[in-house]
């Protein structure tokens, strides 16, 4: 009889790439609150790739689903918990990680978390949230991560990363994780993940348009959502100009 132990078994990581909105403070009364799209790194503690930052991941044990796996890691390298996940994509390119032969299953996550934490067992050494862009020019691409100290700028060439700014693929990885939340929040609504329980109508339309590429009036917008949204009795009064009401996600 044939068996799985007659064969070579490659190691098995999950890995995540976890986007979530910042709100920053309004530069002056009579502005909008500004809202940016963020991703979440890791800076690795450990070879190879030590001092690179990377997506949270780790290592697949006996004991769990690849699922429970990314969910795990992201506790014990981020201190995010219950983030929203889907999965995105397998990487099993030769020679993706220089420890040998090693297949990651990727996921793409949004959470609302805003405070961070790292397990002292972790191998990571911090994690950090980066103000992510995204530009294109034809087959040219550009992803610029702005952290607190630093700014990483990744250059792709027909779906090709070039250069090694973050470890392993993961450059790969993040570029994939984004189309893929674009894909999602034009076609599936997947941009109520990324949104508290109430929100204003400008609070939903700066971050739709930091991930679609589409602006649009206050007034198209608010018809492009009029059956996906509900108002509610409550208002911002911390809002710019006037008090705006809140609304919810229509579930119907």
């Amino acid at each position: 009889m044939d068996s799985p132990l007659n064969y070579p078994r490659p190691s098995v990581a999950a890995d995540a790439a976890v986007f979530g909105i910042a709100e920053l403070g309004a530069p002056d009364p009579k502005s909008l609150r500004r809202r940016t799209l963020n991703i979440l790194l890791v800076r690795r503690a450990e070879e190879p790739f030590s001092g690179f930052y990377s997506l949270p991941g780790g290592f697949l044990r006996p004991d769990e689903t690849i699922e429970e796996t990314a969910r795990r890691e992201l506790i014990e390298e981020t201190g995010v918990v219950q983030p929203h996940i889907l999965p995105l994509k397998t990487y099993s390119a030769l020679q993706r990680d220089p420890r040998g032969w090693i297949i990651s299953c990727a996921f793409l996550g949004l959470t609302r978390t805003v405070e961070l934490s790292t397990a002292e067992h972790s191998d990571a050494a911090c994690a950090e949230w980066f103000e992510f862009s995204y530009e294109q020019d034809g087959t040219e691409e550009q992803i610029t991560l702005t952290g607190v100290d630093t700014v990483l700028t990744l250059h792709y060439t027909d779906g090709r990363a070039q250069g090694q700014m973050l470890a392993f693929d993961h450059a790969e990885i993040l570029r994939d994780a984004f189309l893929r939340l674009r894909d999602e929040v034009e076609h599936h609504d997947l941009i109520f993940e990324l949104m508290p329980p109430l929100f204003a109508v400008s609070d939903l339309q700066q971050p739709y348009e930091l991930i679609t590429g589409w602006h649009t009036t206050p007034q198209n917008f608010r018809k492009k959502m009029a059956s996906k949204i509900e108002a509610t009795e409550q208002y911002d009064s911390a809002a710019a100009h006037r008090t705006s009401r809140l609304y919810r996600r229509n579930e119907k």
